[in-house]
């Protein structure tokens, strides 16, 4: 080929990609993945979300996963995020927990490695009532800990406007929180559009968000307090929201979080940490984690 052509080739290819990039109006479609509305009150949606680290290590990795499903059951909620999942684990005989819970609450799941350990893997998982049609896992910054994982998955719910974006992690717990920290970071750095996921979830940064985990982080400090640039965290008055230890919890180490983009009415807030059963179930004796089960309605997408 003659220079001069090898030349025009190139120049053309160029000026391709910049027209093509420059013809996707992204102002016009981000307005259309989830333009700003805010319901009439007969027109709200609603969904109820829970958070249950379900304690994979506390009987030595024998989870009884026929109290953790009655458990789930009944909660009643669309979505359940899971903490300190095993998956296939010489420790936990060989089980795919996050697929059996799934089988015994008539649930979709997916799991989302953290890391490998005894033959397997360890993580998180996503319950839903709805079909979870698309997960990526995140490794989280670690640092010389046990390495961490986020999960996020595209979840489409009857009744709203908008696909539900849902983030679930699990933070490290040292005493020392800036591993933590560098953890918040790294999910607010994907609300804000740092890593371009535009090809996997069209969109993200103006969609409707959920984010939920144990963050082993109280309310007041300032793991939780990094989150508050992008993130609501779900509350209630009188609510007491201590979660850890579950025999007698001192500490509130699972949240629930919201997008600022969004605002919901949180309808109800149940954390059963009182010790009594709530639905039939002793939850002390079912995790050393309480859950956390809200029931929300979106006000303003």
């Amino acid at each position: 080929m003659k220079r001069g052509s090898f030349l025009l080739s190139i120049i053309c290819f160029f000026s391709f990609v910049s027209y093509s990039y420059a013809s996707e109006d992204l102002v016009k479609t981000q307005y259309s993945a989830s333009p700003n509305k805010v319901y009439a009150i007969k027109d709200r949606p609603s969904i109820t979300i829970a958070n249950f680290n379900i304690a994979g290590g506390l009987r030595k990795h024998k989870v009884d996963l026929n109290l953790i499903a009655d458990a789930i059951k009944a909660m009643d909620a669309d979505i359940v995020t899971l903490e300190e999942v095993d998956q296939n684990t010489t420790r936990s005989d060989g089980q795919d927990q996050a697929k059996v819970i799934a089988e015994k609450t008539g649930m979709y799941y997916v799991f989302g490695k953290a890391t490998s350990m005894h033959n397997g893997n360890y993580g998180n998982a996503i319950l839903s009532k709805y079909p979870i049609e698309k997960t990526k896992v995140f490794p989280l910054p670690s640092g010389n800990f046990e390495q961490r994982a986020l999960m996020l998955s595209k979840i489409t719910v009857h009744g709203f406007d908008s696909p539900l974006y849902v983030f679930n992690t699990h933070f490290d717990w040292h005493e020392e929180d800036e591993v933590r920290m560098a953890q918040a970071r790294f999910i607010n750095s994907i609300v804000f559009d740092d890593l371009d996921l535009d090809d996997e979830f069209p969109n993200l940064a103006s969609g409707i968000m959920l984010l939920m985990g144990d963050f082993n982080s109280v309310a007041n400090d300032r793991v939780i307090k990094e989150f508050q640039k992008y993130w609501n965290l779900v509350k209630k008055d009188n609510v007491d929201s201590r979660t850890w230890p579950a025999g007698n919890p001192g500490l509130d180490l699972d949240h629930l979080f919201t997008s600022r983009n969004q605002v919901w009415d949180v309808e109800t807030l149940v954390i059963p940490n009182n010790g009594e059963q709530w639905r039939g179930i002793k939850w002390p004796l079912v995790s050393d984690h309480i859950p956390v089960i809200a029931k929300l309605t979106l006000i303003e997408q």
